[in-house]
């Protein structure tokens, strides 16, 4: 099963009320690097098994987009 993690970053980007959207942040080596936010879950958590399970990526976690009301 997939883990969903906090974005480390400050939650700049806003995300429609009515759909959660999601993406895959991976380190291959000492660069982080991020899939794009979809709101297709069952894409992300394929590449999240993928990767996981992978010989070259390390640190893999899924983050949700945060909305952010003001």
């Amino acid at each position: 099963m997939a883990r969903v993690d906090p974005s480390p970053e400050p939650a700049t980007e806003t995300a429609s009320s009515d759909t959660a959207q999601w993406r895959l942040r991976y380190h291959v080596g000492e660069i982080q690097h991020y899939t794009e936010w979809t709101a297709d879950f069952p894409t992300i958590e394929n590449y999240y098994d993928q990767y996981h399970h992978g010989d070259h990526a390390h640190d893999v976690a899924i983050e949700r987009r945060a909305v952010i009301e003001t």
